[in-house]
């Protein structure tokens, strides 16, 4: 995808920018895409960045109304895009305290305050690493360049038609299987062969569909691979070896042995993935920290250029040292000692910038979508358990303080992956730095206040699979699970460390083999992360992603840009399918029995 050099104006002639109905229009979609990114991310593991649907939508209003200007749409739609990052820290996240037995309901006060932390650091940290990996290290940023382009071309010709079809239609099975109960969720088979456990299964899902058609075959190649080395080999050795499985449903056995040790092959091999990656982006970030420090010093060279304005450091700084007594009353308020929470909050700002300058790089290579920040979380999560255990903190506050921490890490990281790419738009199209970085702000802060009641309504709807909550069509929470048994496990010393090993080694094994493609010039790799996330994703979702990605290949082959009318259908099919599940949540917490039939 080719690179847009951006179009520099001057101040005077530079076209309306930042307005009253750009902010209440781009919060509205924040908010509203937040939520369809919240049971995405809780029923299939993934999030889609809401950038390019915010950007046709947001032209489609705008257009309407009459006035608007390229720059006007690009703030709106850095605005909206906040909701989905945030979504994708929280429900990677905060579900865990559900699977922790914290009983069905997430708090209201501490979710929101620590959403507000985690994504305040990860926006604002973001400005000091703008330069670095925008202007001087030009990363690709394809989300960021293909919104760019639908920005430009939409000046005359946009069309949100392909949006609009795939909302409708994604919408119309959902609510088919959930509340009329006409067609089902899942097709799934199972059987005894030779001992060994063999189950497979596929989710009839369009926004899996559409997840698949987005991301690509190469990155959907590599999800099914590890899911079909989970299910397919890992399961039916372990299960032919566990001679008292037999007399349970091949389904039951292989599902419980999926549960307890198989999917923590996704454990080892995101810890492997994310140790390689700061390996790897060391020099980088040690530059990003340079870069920082003088920016708060006054030492950076200042700029009169539009273009080039950021928000001013001691501005930044202040903001941030502010999230530091909130973590500092949160921790307090869980048990923790003045001087664990003290420390705690010193170190969590420092871990949030590594986590926000490594999510920035990833995401500035194979976009926002892809964003693997749950492998830095786990990272995080399983160091901060060792230390806190060793630290003498039991069993009653360690793991769920540790998900707190994780939480806003996770927060920040995404928002990090989230605001480069939308920064990097801004830059193509020649928008004002500072006023993306206010923009995206305020949406994050707004998307905060009301990620826990969607969550709640979600987790009340559908509960999460493997829990007490758990329903008809019950949420899988792939990485919230992840993050619940790994913080459980350090404090009650259960961890399947050989799974965990064995996933790391697997990691290594990947990262030589991707090595050495590299090396060839091929254009198949073979990156951790995706296959770390089929490890532990169920099979079903894993194949339905992949025919989203086949499709994506064998009819639309010469499809390159983001911004052609198959993405955005497929784009459409996401926003439809979460849409609808999230009112389908609704109608159950209103006492509505689904389905119907």
């Amino acid at each position: 995808m080719p690179r847009i050099e951006p179009e520099p104006q001057s101040r005077a002639d530079a076209p309306r920018e930042l307005t009253l109905r750009g902010f209440v229009l781009g919060i509205a979609l924040a908010l509203i895409l937040g939520a369809a990114n919240a049971y995405l991310g809780l029923f299939a593991g993934m999030t889609v960045s809401a950038s390019i649907p915010a950007a046709v939508i947001s032209m489609a209003i705008l257009r309407a109304l009459g006035g608007a200007t390229i720059l006007e749409n690009n703030l709106v739609q850095t605005v909206a895009s906040a909701g989905e990052a945030v979504a994708a820290g929280a429900i990677f996240t905060f579900p865990a305290l559900v699977i922790l037995g914290g009983g069905s309901h997430l708090p209201y006060i501490e979710v929101t305050a620590l959403c507000v932390v985690g994504a305040t650091m990860g926006s604002l940290f973001v400005v000091f690493l703008r330069r670095a990996y925008v202007v001087d290290e030009a990363l690709p940023f394809p989300e960021g360049v293909a919104c760019a382009e639908v920005l430009r071309t939409a000046e005359t010709s946009a069309s949100a038609t392909p949006l609009l079809w795939g909302g409708i239609i994604s919408a119309t099975l959902k609510a088919a299987q959930d509340i009329v109960g006409i067609i089902p969720a899942t097709l799934s088979a199972a059987r005894w062969v030779g001992g060994a456990a063999v189950a497979g299964s596929l989710n009839l899902s369009a926004a899996l569909l559409g997840v698949g058609y987005i991301v690509g075959i190469r990155t959907a190649a590599m999800v099914f691979a590890g899911a079909a080395f989970a299910w397919l080999i890992a399961i039916p050795v372990l299960t032919a070896s566990r001679h008292e499985l037999r007399t349970l449903d091949a389904a039951v056995a292989a599902t419980q042995i999926w549960g307890a040790q198989v999917r923590y092959l996704g454990v080892g091999a995101m810890l492997t993935g994310g140790i390689l990656t700061l390996w790897r982006l060391r020099s980088r970030i040690a530059a990003a920290l340079r870069d920082s420090i003088a920016a708060i010093r006054g030492r950076q060279t200042t700029t009169s250029q539009r273009e080039d304005t950021d928000l001013a450091p001691h501005v930044i700084i202040g903001l941030i040292l502010l999230c530091a007594p909130v973590i500092l009353a949160i921790c307090l308020a869980l048990g923790a000692s003045i001087a664990l929470s003290v420390i705690l909050a010193i170190a969590l700002i420092v871990i949030a910038f590594f986590a926000a300058a490594i999510a920035g790089y990833l995401t500035g290579i194979v976009g926002a979508s892809n964003n693997p920040v749950s492998g830095v979380t786990v990272i995080v999560l399983l160091a901060v358990a060792l230390i806190l255990m060793s630290m003498d903190v039991g069993r009653g506050v360690g793991p769920t303080l540790a998900i707190l921490v994780g939480a806003i890490v996770c927060t920040a990281a995404a928002m990090a992956g989230d605001s480069l790419h939308d920064l990097a738009t801004g830059y193509f199209v020649g928008a004002t730095p500072r006023a993306l970085e206010i923009g995206v702000l305020a949406g994050a802060i707004a998307s905060s206040f009301v990620m826990a009641p969607i969550l709640n309504l979600l987790i009340s709807g559908y509960g999460i699979a493997g829990t007490a909550t758990a329903k008809s069509g019950a949420l899988a929470a792939p990485q919230a699970f992840l993050m619940a048994k790994v913080a459980q496990g350090v404090f009650a010393g259960r961890l399947p460390w050989a799974a965990i090993i064995l996933g790391a080694v697997l990691a290594g094994m990947l990262a030589v083999l991707d090595r050495v493609l590299e090396q060839r010039g091929s254009k198949w790799r073979t990156p951790i992360m995706p296959v770390a996330l089929g490890l532990y994703l169920p099979f079903g979702l894993s194949v339905a992603i992949a025919l989203g990605a086949l499709v994506h290949a064998l009819l639309a082959p010469a499809e390159r840009e983001e911004s052609g009318p198959g993405l955005l259908l497929a784009a459409g099919l996401v926003a439809g399918e979460a849409l609808m599940g999230v009112a389908s949540g609704a109608l159950v917490t209103a006492g509505i029995k689904l389905p119907i039939f």
